[in-house]
């Protein structure tokens, strides 16, 4: 009889110090599987590393070589382009920079160079240093810059706003139906009224 207490007693013993371990263990489990998911929305590319400023993004500078420049971009795609495709004559190459198949930011080089002539702007998780970004409305910049106006690119057919201090394009790919300006001269600024529209890039140059 002694023996069956003892032995119950054994049992009961070692499923309440499993129960404490199972206990003791899913936490951390959990806190691992935390610590992976955050790794994994985190690999990739650092955006916030790639503030868009004056004449640069990032640490990417416009007159910087190309092949410097690609050093900064890890964990991004590549694919050629044409110069033209943003509005450079001249029969260039432009080179699109994608994370997983989502086009980030474009370099434009000089003709016959590896020096970067502009750099494009093209994820909205790219930010200025005021706040835009590639894909602001027009409503959004004129909070920034309440007398900008909108210009046409004659080449192109597009329209566009300018930061001059801070050489940067915002770039809109209108056509002749959705102008979100009134032109009463064909190569004169004009108050913006379309308000709603989204930029497609900012030309940093």
């Amino acid at each position: 009889m002694k023996i069956k207490i003892t032995l119950i007693l054994l049992i009961i013993l070692q499923l309440s110090c499993k129960n404490n371990t199972e206990k003791q263990i899913k936490p951390s489990n959990i806190g691992n599987q935390k610590v992976e998911s955050q790794k994994k929305k985190t690999k990739g590319f650092d955006f916030e590393a790639f503030k868009i400023s004056k004449g640069q993004i990032g640490d990417i500078k416009v007159g910087m070589n190309i092949y410097d420049a690609e050093k900064k971009l890890n964990g991004l795609s590549k694919k050629e382009a044409e110069a033209y495709d943003f509005g450079f004559d001249g029969g260039g190459k432009a080179y699109i920079y994608l994370l997983e198949n989502e086009p980030v930011l474009a370099l434009v080089p000089k003709m016959d160079s590896e020096v970067i002539l502009v750099i494009i702007a093209l994820s909205k998780n790219l930010k200025t240093n005021n706040g835009l970004n590639p894909k602001s409305k027009v409503t959004e910049i004129q909070k920034k810059y309440p007398n900008i106006e909108i210009n046409q690119d004659l080449m192109m057919s597009w329209e566009f706003m300018s930061d001059e201090e801070n050489n940067w394009n915002f770039v809109f790919m209108t056509d002749e139906n959705e102008r979100i300006g009134e032109y009463q001269q064909i190569d004169a600024s004009t108050k913006p009224e379309r308000t709603e529209t989204k930029m497609d890039w900012i030309t940093i140059r």
